[in-house]
């Protein structure tokens, strides 16, 4: 019997209480797997196909939850999702899966079969109630997981799936590359359900873990003793899974996270990752909080306020208080300045915040060299041979601020403040 990715999605659905009787051998299989898929373009090409003669939808599946197990079919999932993300497979070259236009002139493309496939494994796993058990299990963490090392490799591969779904319903659902175009569908189903959800629960997840038996914002900022490297993944694969989201859909997104109750717990996660990475050097995930910051604050008032209120110095503060060489060095300026026009731009008491702390220069500067540059950058780019992870550059400003904007906050930010 063939084992595709529907079956093997089905089987982690249904995989959720007390162990079956070979439960070291099942866990023994879903290594094999994993190492099997792991970074095998082929094999997971074999598995993204489904055996319509062959399926084992609606058999019986003994229904467990066991942390082992669970957590091997999570990566594996991930592991394979990742890869097709990556690495299309033959048949979907050069332009694919590349954003594609939803012209009907495009229906033809060699890029349908992979799409169509994808979003249908994607509307599967919206459908069979997968997502809606991640939410119960991510809603049950109340506590810390410093001392549960399996629940926290849960959490970690329960989170690189959402992102990896996230990132593939992006790549072959028909967008356009900007993510300021409020003019989307999903077919699959897969935004609607996770704004429903609250990002299914991972918010919630990260708030408990991070900031458990203290303050939200205590004086020191976060805990003396700072926080295990499996929490730090977890909390790694969260903001990355929300970055994604805000990729996919950018008005659910801030919809979500500025929601009462939410906005706080956001603002209270961002500040505490904030002062880890001061302690404990940490660029990947500081620069997912980076731009985790800008996608929440761009356009968006009320949401500028939340990063600038709260106990001092705030998360607006503390992004103007980064090492010096994310003011001087070019790679680490086009992380964070992009993210300091989106929480400024049109609030001048934020504005003003800014000040205190830096040059407003700076950030017109930039803007005025970004525009310049990005039209020969747009001349040398080529389509052909580019991969979906590529497809979308998300550090790039035009990804980050409408470019449609940049002459009215280059004005912005060089206008004295008025006394």
């Amino acid at each position: 019997m063939r084992f595709d990715m529907f079956n093997l999605l089905h089987s982690l659905s249904l995989c959720l209480s007390p162990p079956p009787p070979h439960y070291r051998s099942l866990c023994t299989a879903v290594n094999t797997f994993y190492l099997a898929c792991s970074s095998c373009l082929t094999n997971c090409s074999y598995l993204y196909v489904p055996d319509e003669d062959k399926s084992i939808f609606g058999r019986s599946v003994n229904k467990q939850v066991f942390e082992g197990l669970t957590t091997g079919l999570l990566q594996t999932s991930a592991t394979i999702l990742e890869t097709l993300l990556s690495s299309p497979p033959e048949g979907c070259r050069g332009d694919v899966p590349r954003i594609n236009s939803p012209d009907p002139k495009n229906k033809t493309s060699t890029a349908e079969p992979f799409n169509v496939r994808v979003q249908d494994l994607i509307s599967y796993v919206v459908n069979m109630g997968l997502i809606d058990k991640l939410y119960g299990c991510f809603l049950s963490v109340q506590g810390p997981v410093d001392e549960s090392p399996k629940m926290a490799a849960f959490l970690q591969q329960a989170t690189a799936l959402l992102h990896s779904m996230c990132r593939l319903c992006f790549a072959v659902t028909g967008r356009a590359p900007s993510i300021f175009d409020n003019k989307r569908q999903d077919p699959t189903g897969l935004t609607a359900l996770l704004q429903s959800t609250d990002l299914v629960g991972v918010l919630h997840t990260l708030y408990c873990i991070l900031l458990h038996g203290s303050a939200p914002e205590p004086a020191s900022a976060g805990p003396q003793e700072g926080y295990p490297p499996s929490v730090i993944q977890v909390a790694l694969q969260g903001v990355r899974f929300l970055n994604s989201f805000a990729l996919l859909d950018l008005t659910a997104f801030q919809s979500v996270l500025g929601a009462e109750g939410l906005s706080l717990a956001f603002r209270h996660i961002v500040g505490s990752l904030l002062w880890y990475c001061s302690q404990r050097p940490s660029e990947e995930l500081l620069h997912e909080v980076i731009v985790c910051v800008g996608y929440f604050t761009v356009n968006h008032s009320d949401n500028q306020v939340m990063v600038q209120s709260g106990r001092q110095p705030s998360v607006l503060q503390k992004l103007c208080q980064l090492p010096f060489q994310y003011f001087s060095h070019p790679r680490l300026i086009r992380v964070l300045f992009p993210t300091l026009i989106c929480a400024c731009h049109n609030n001048p008491q934020n504005k003003v915040i800014l000040q205190q702390e830096m040059s407003c220069v700076l950030l017109a500067t930039f803007i005025q060299d970004f525009a310049q540059s990005s039209s020969q950058t747009e001349s040398r780019s080529s389509p052909q041979g580019e991969k979906v992870s590529q497809s979308l550059e998300y550090l790039e400003l035009s990804n980050r601020f409408p470019r449609e904007q940049w002459d009215a906050a280059l004005q912005f930010f060089l206008k004295k403040q008025a006394d």
